[in-house]
């Protein structure tokens, strides 16, 4: 038969191999996640504003001027910045359908 066999450098695994599965993401430099509804996307805008980036990516994801603006899971205005490696979204809670409050009833 005409078999080859491995050499030991072939068998192990170079240096530049992958790291263990709970090993944190590599963050690439400036971007951060950005989420609105179902769209999501990384984008290159860290040091930007919240209050920049719902004006900038207002169309590309629908992102509702009433919504909230959350980030890493706290709810955040419009003036901060955002570092690398931050998730943003903009969300908009159940319920917060209109501004009026139902009528009162009153029985005489």
């Amino acid at each position: 038969m005409n078999e080859k066999t491995q050499s030991p450098s072939e068998r192990t695994p170079g240096g530049g191999g992958l790291g263990g599965i709970f090993d944190d993401a590599p963050v690439a430099d400036g971007l951060v996640t950005v989420s609105s509804g179902p769209y999501a996307e990384q984008l290159p805008v860290a040091s930007l504003s919240v209050g920049a980036i719902r004006t900038r990516f207002r169309d590309r994801f629908d992102i509702d001027p009433r919504s909230q603006a959350v980030l890493d899971g706290n709810e955040v205005g419009d003036d901060v910045v955002v570092r690398p490696g931050q998730l943003l979204m903009f969300v908009r809670r159940a319920g917060e359908k209109g501004t009026k409050l139902p009528p009162r009833w009153t029985f005489a």
